[in-house]
């Protein structure tokens, strides 16, 4: 009988039907827009040498289920003159796609996670939607500088998963690498994974990536969505030194997470380094005006962040009043 029969909702995992998130902002407005603050796409649009590969009719049949995947993570490799090896390498439908999968690897219900707040929300989210925990270091306004020290400091040895993004997203900050090593060292010690976001990691030099300091207990994650001006795409990959944890993720991570002409297209952008050196710059020239803007008006103050990294966080002084009335 109908009453006697349990609803499907009492069956599904407890933290997708219950948890509530808020989104960023939720009125919309009918006044022109000076100032993407949205998605954070390329302001540049994608590369020429993308749209010229488009043009020239050459790319793979979409008929067909993606091929081999080696050539791209070849790529990879080569476009980071050999670093890390293309069998560290695992593609993903953009950072957020590998995020999703880590969750689903790493996160089993009870599991911990430590993080920041403020950060790049959709993380954290998908943890917890995998049943972890998640705690978070709250950073003190109005600079809200991002110290390693201070989540090494607050680890207490039952974290799977130490989860941070650098460039830190909202802020644009870049915290120095050295400290990055000693939370990786430390992170490799306990038997927690350190996992880095770089999905704007192309707005800073090579030498500054993560990348450079990659250990047993680290992944990073890069994206084609922003630097690079490839969101359509949909690609991104993360790179793991720890053979044991790629295997177990490719048993996760969905089949062909990245179209063939997806991966075409983003290993055309590898080649471009005017496309990403033209992004810097942009960024530093717009971004210094919007600073100067914003501390030019009265009780808005601007945190601690990187010049060429393209997004920064600006709040109110005195915490009270409308910040979104007050910039437009």
């Amino acid at each position: 009988m109908e009453g006697d029969s349990m609803n499907w909702k009492e069956r599904m995992p407890a933290p997708v039907r219950d948890m509530e998130f808020a989104e960023y902002a939720t009125s919309r407005d009918e006044r022109p827009v000076l100032v993407d603050c949205a998605l954070g796409t390329n302001p540049l649009g994608s590369p020429d040498c993308v749209r010229k590969l488009i043009g020239t009719g050459r790319l793979p049949d979409p008929g067909g289920y993606p091929g081999d995947d080696l050539p791209f993570r070849k790529a990879l490799s080569d476009s980071w003159k050999g670093i890390f090896s293309p069998d560290e390498v695992i593609i993903g439908t953009g950072s957020i796609g590998l995020i999703i999968s880590l969750a689903r690897t790493f996160c089993a219900t009870g599991a911990a996670v430590l993080g920041v707040t403020p950060q790049f929300p959709d993380g954290p989210m998908h943890f917890q939607l995998a049943g972890a925990s998640y705690r978070q270091i709250s950073l003190t306004p109005p600079g809200y500088e991002l110290e390693f020290s201070r989540i090494a400091e607050a680890m207490i040895g039952d974290e799977s998963i130490i989860y941070i993004d650098r460039p830190h997203n909202p802020t644009g900050q870049v915290p120095d690498l050295e400290e990055m090593a000693f939370l990786a060292e430390k992170c490799r010690k306990q038997g927690s994974i350190l996992i880095v976001d770089e999905a704007y990691g192309d707005f800073l030099p090579p030498g500054e990536s993560a990348l450079n300091l990659l250990s047993p207990s680290m992944v990073v994650l890069r994206s084609f969505s922003k630097g690079r001006g490839l969101a359509g795409i949909r690609a991104g990959y993360c790179i793991i030194r720890d053979g044991e944890a790629r295997r177990y993720l490719r048993k996760v991570a969905p089949p062909f997470p990245v179209s063939a002409m997806a991966m075409e297209m983003a290993t055309a952008s590898l080649l471009d380094g005017d496309y990403a050196r033209r992004s810097r710059e942009t960024a530093r020239e717009v971004k210094a005006r919007v600073i100067d803007t914003i501390e030019r008006t009265g009780g808005v103050s601007v945190a601690r962040t990187h010049p060429e990294v393209p997004i920064l966080l600006a709040s109110l002084v005195s915490g009270q009043g409308n910040l979104y009335e007050i910039l437009m």
